[in-house]
């Protein structure tokens, strides 16, 4: 059986259409049809329930699937231990959104230049989807916050990065909404990062309306710049740079913990050459602010 068919299925579920398959994997609409059609002849099932616009998999195939993912997996692994010298084969990064503006860019230029034949691809997510993929095996390592529990014996932690928190405004205060008060836009209190802030934001938003809650600072800070509101959030290298006209407090907000950003990587890996470049590199990327910038402007 050929994988790269059982690819070309896993696609076609993902994106549920034959023709968007097609785009992903740069082939012809009828190339993949085949490609089905084949292993709906090895398999002797059908695999993929047709309808007018979309297709969906069949109860045989959502039973294939998992065995199928590992077979895709492991096949685009093996070209890792061909070369001794050369790192090569498929690697997945997943990493937060603030992360793919601050350390992602690094890592794209260094396996680009160190490591030309390693097929990287980056997942965006929150920390939580993140680390169930690193559990599920959907991506090879993240860069997250730090989870608050204890971590299993099969996954590794790598610190990166320490990020206070910061209360910031809009330059300036014009826009507060009738009753003089500037409303709140919340870092989601539910989220590994905003969960640090839970006590803090409580009190603080006790008396003062509040307009949103988002998990995404860089959102968060891009909203407190047009005026909306003011806000809580960790100091990431991108705030001074994306928004260097926000004003913040001088000081750290003591009374919210720091909020850790790690790389999680699972301990028996098959890429472990890989793992060590992308440690390397993340764990190099200049992350640290200067704190004779926390003024009244970032």
């Amino acid at each position: 059986m050929d994988t790269r068919f059982l690819e070309s299925l896993l696609a076609v579920v993902e994106t549920g259409s034959i023709a968007a398959a097609a785009r992903q994997q740069g082939l012809t609409a009828a190339a993949i049809s085949q490609r089905i059609k084949v292993l709906e002849t090895e398999l002797n099932c059908t695999l993929l329930v047709r309808s007018a616009k979309t297709v969906r998999p069949s109860p045989e195939c959502q039973r294939l699937l998992p065995a199928a993912s590992v077979l895709v997996r492991d096949a685009g692994r093996l070209s890792l231990g061909i070369s001794e010298d050369r790192l090569s084969g498929p690697y997945r990064i997943g990493a937060i959104s603030t992360a793919l503006l601050d350390i992602v860019p690094k890592v794209v230029r260094e396996f680009r230049k160190t490591a030309p034949d390693v097929q990287l691809t980056v997942q965006p997510g929150s920390s939580q989807s993140l680390y169930e993929d690193l559990l599920a095996e959907n991506v090879d390592a993240v860069i997250c916050v730090a989870p608050p529990f204890q971590l299993p014996k099969g996954i590794r932690c790598f610190p990166v990065a320490e990020e206070p928190f910061l209360h910031i405004h809009p330059e300036t205060h014009l826009r507060q909404d009738e009753n003089g008060v500037l409303p709140w836009i919340i870092y989601d209190r539910s989220s590994w990062g905003g969960g640090l802030a839970r006590h803090y934001l409580d009190k603080a938003i006790s008396h003062v309306p509040v307009l949103c809650e988002l998990d995404s600072p860089e959102t968060i800070a891009a909203m407190v710049q047009e005026g909306l509101g003011q806000a809580a959030v960790p100091r990431w290298s991108g705030l001074e740079i994306h928004h260097s006209d926000l004003c913040a407090s001088a000081v750290p907000i003591l009374s919210i913990p720091q909020r850790s950003i790690v790389l999680l990587q699972r301990t028996m890996s098959h890429v472990a050459k890989i793992d060590l470049l992308l440690q390397n590199t993340a764990l190099s990327a200049p992350r640290e602010s200067n704190p004779d910038r926390a003024n009244v402007q970032l």
